[in-house]
């Protein structure tokens, strides 16, 4: 017989009465400060880790579990048939058997973390303490937590991320319109825009020229047509700052989620005080954070470590083989049972080839594609890179811990209490030739093998640059002399040019930097694409019988500054006139109809967009420079935004007065964050989904909040943190996240921050433990 559905206000977790429990060694003690986030206090490093598993699972269990069964490929046992392709997918990649091996190379120092994180969250489990409304919703209960789930959370966040599939859209791209065309289209850094090392630098290289690259993998891919296919940091220098050390900020742009993807914590013991932002699942305190000595940020690297090899395979008896150097080699195979709520169970065939797991093709026609991942063919100690970077004393420790680091590569603004700071970029990335960038290669031929890894002091780094600040925004990190392939795409460099304009700004003012002046830093919503585009419609020339919707849309454009701001209804205009342009762009570049990608929008294509062709578009605003690359034949610049202009005049109205009738920005550009369980159990999705706010901004501000592909307002990605670190003093500290540390939407705890996080405003670090337990709001005791 079934239990009946509670209610969420059923489901909250006492925190406040005494645990008692036998798996700890001595005691420890949880405060839980005025927004509900953990100060974890205990005399050894397992009793702190002990109690940070205890905290997060009574927060975040059900989001620990979900992503547990999501890098297993057991998702479908919650969501059904749905989640079938995922699983499949992520079944194929095999991240069971790298979440063991990197747990058995973690040290003793690792293990123990992992292991007493673990015995915390299977302490709640079997606690009196109800689980989470989810699991009454679904009529089950969790699996009990093993340590190397641990790094299977940690995987599913971060090593299931890359550019794999952005490569088979491009080999795709190429046998659809040719390698000429392609290559065009993708024509690498802009000139002119800044590069993350040495700072302050510009990138003055040449353009890509990859046809003969994407032939070659055009022609390897020929058996395989069938198959379908973001963040700011920065450091600045004592020097520039009011308190004389130096200073670091940042945020992470993600895909915004229920609950969010980080979850602000603070643990300290007698070998480290840190406080930052963990993944709820995995100990410790992984990235965007301080300890009493040097704090650190990071964003995504934009390297490309992923690779696709084609193989060409067969059956042979009872086995699979496939063809390398003109030897046919055994793969390692094996079938998976899938099961699926409410649908019969399923055989998933796994095969690995030495380059990877096969994700994709058809072994039975004789061709396959392996994923070559350097964060899931071979376990790495980057479980020990992340624990002895939270025990570091300077920066030069930081980096020392880092260079074990492996998923992903990270860009790292740093600071310590020493006066030093900086940026490196850390992880494991391949050596290979540029070929392997563009597309699936060959496997079979051997020419394409990777050739061990960038050493660690081959990477880019920069130490206290005598600029005095160092900028990643997911720029291009370095120009061409570096000798190693990195990526054939970087992000543009908008975001980073707006931040390095305000520091620039107080440089020549002879302006010292506050925390507070960097929290400007955040909010910024000048948009340089827009502006680029406001320059262009101003000197537009249309004609007398020109519409009067389109020349109140020409006139609004002009008369604007280029700032999305919540209260701009000219941001609202430039918003859909943009998609309107990416859309245009689609139809010449792609020969994509662009009703039909408006209704079912291609993620990869829109990703070459946004860091290939607009970018060398809005270049060509300026000087239409190469503008015949990415329009029809015959028309021009002002030809092609006259058009884009009259489609979305022909989508609004005017009042009375002949002004555009039409949201502002605030209210057209709201999130809508959707708890999974939502589309199942309709009837309790106002249990489950998150309240909605307006956002300023867009994908190319720093006030980064992103729309999701084509012709939708509403805001799908933006910053899953924000954080402002200051070693002078470090309760200075600022940070917020979008909702908030519950995943329980009974909890005051679940939303509190968020529309805070809105309006780009902050909470306090709490680091002094005397102003912690003052302000504590509940206090928890575990003990033996």
């Amino acid at each position: 017989m079934k239990s009946p559905i509670k209610s969420p206000s059923q489901c909250l977790p006492d925190t406040s009465s005494p645990v008692k429990n036998s798996k700890i060694e001595s005691s420890a003690t949880i405060y839980r400060d005025p927004w509900g986030i953990p100060h974890i206090q205990a005399d050894n490093p397992y009793d702190a880790f002990f109690a940070q598993g205890f905290a997060t699972a009574q927060d975040r269990l059900w989001q620990m579990d979900f992503d547990r069964l999501r890098c297993l490929g057991r998702s479908a046992e919650y969501l059904g048939t749905s989640a079938i392709e995922e699983d499949i997918l992520m079944r194929r990649r095999g991240f069971e058997r790298i979440s063991r091996a990197d747990y058995d190379i973690c040290s003793k120092d690792a293990k123990l973390a992992i292991d007493a994180y673990t015995n915390g969250v299977n302490a709640f489990i079997e606690s009196d303490n109800p689980l989470p409304f989810e699991y009454s919703l679904l009529q089950t209960t969790p699996d009990a937590w093993q340590p190397w789930h641990c790094i299977a959370v940690y995987k599913v966040r971060n090593s299931a991320e890359g550019s794999f599939q952005a490569k088979l859209w491009r080999s795709n791209l190429a046998a659809k319109i040719g390698a000429e065309r392609t290559a065009q289209l993708s024509p690498g850094y802009q000139k002119g825009m800044y590069i993350t090392v040495p700072p302050g630098t510009t990138f003055q290289g040449t353009a890509l020229n990859a046809i003969e690259e994407l032939r070659k993998i055009v022609s390897a891919t020929t058996a395989l047509r069938e198959i379908d296919s973001g963040s700011n940091g920065w450091s600045v220098s004592g020097k520039l700052t009011s308190s004389g050390l130096p200073m670091v900020g940042g945020d992470s742009h993600r895909g915004l989620e229920i609950p969010n993807v980080y979850y602000q914590i603070h643990i300290a013991t007698n070998d480290f005080d840190i406080l930052g932002h963990s993944i709820p699942g995995m100990p410790l305190v992984m990235h965007f954070a301080h300890n009493q000595y040097v704090a650190w940020g990071m964003t995504h690297g934009g390297v490309d470590t992923q690779d696709l090899f084609v193989e060409k395979i067969r059956r042979n008896n009872n086995t699979i083989e496939y063809l390398f150097k003109d030897e046919w080699l055994t793969a390692e195979s094996y079938t998976e049972q899938l099961n699926i709520r409410g649908a019969d169970t399923i055989q998933i065939e796994v095969v690995r080839t030495h380059h990877g797991p096969i994700i994709a093709g058809d072994i039975d026609k004789g061709c396959g594609i392996a994923l070559a991942d350097p964060g899931s063919n071979d376990a790495t100690p980057w479980v020990d890179a992340a624990l002895n970077a939270m025990k570091s004393k300077n920066a030069d420790e930081l980096e020392k811990a880092l260079s074990e680091w492996t998923d992903r590569v990270n860009n790292y603004p740093y600071a310590d209490i020493h006066g030093n700071f900086g940026y490196a970029l850390k992880g494991r990335i391949p050596i290979r030739n540029s070929i392997n960038g563009w597309g699936p290669v060959e496997g079979w031929t051997g020419e394409h093998e990777w050739n061990g890894y960038i050493p660690d002091d081959k990477l880019p780094r920069s130490r206290n640059p005598e600029i005095g600040w160092a900028v990643t925004c997911n720029q291009r990190v370095v120009d061409d002399e570096y000798p190693y392939f990195l990526t054939t795409t970087f992000g543009p460099d908008y975001r980073a040019r707006r931040i390095i304009s305000h520091i620039q700004h107080a440089i020549s003012s002879n302006t010292k930097i506050t925390l507070d002046d960097m929290a400007k830093f955040h909010a910024d919503t000048i948009s340089i694409p827009a502006l680029a585009i406001i320059n262009r419609v101003k000197n537009l020339q249309p004609s007398h019988d020109t519409n009067p919707s389109t020349t109140a849309v020409i006139n609004a454009l002009a008369t604007w500054n280029g700032s999305l701001g919540t209260h701009s209804t000219a941001a609202t205009i430039y918003s859909t006139l943009n998609d309107q342009i990416d859309l245009g762009l689609i139809q010449r570049c792609y020969d994509i109809d662009p009703k039909q990608f408006n209704h079912n929008p291609e993620i990869d294509a829109f990703q070459l967009l946004k860091r290939q062709v607009k970018p060398a578009f809005i270049t060509a605003l300026a000087n239409d420079t190469n503008a015949n690359t990415f329009l029809k034949d015959g028309e021009s610049v002002d030809d092609f935004l006259l058009d884009m202009i009259a489609k979305v005049a022909g989508n609004i109205q005017l009042d009375p007065n002949g002004e555009i009738d039409i949201q502002n920005w605030e209210q057209a550009h709201i999130t809508k964050q959707t708890h999974p369980l939502s589309a199942i159990f309709p009837q309790h999705a106002q249990h489950l989904d998150a309240p909605a706010v307006g956002t300023a901004g867009d994908g190319d501000v720093p006030f980064a909040t992103a729309s999701k592909p084509i012709m939708n307002h509403k805001t799908g990605s933006g910053p899953v943190n924000r954080y402002l670190h200051d070693p002078s003093n470090w309760s200075n500290g600022k940070w917020i996240t979008p909702l908030g540390a519950s995943g329980n939407s009974s909890s005051p705890h679940f939303s509190d921050q968020q529309t805070m996080w809105a309006k780009v405003q902050y909470i306090p670090q709490l680091f002094n433990w005397n102003q912690i337990k003052q302000h504590a709001k509940a206090t928890q005791h575990i003990h033996k």
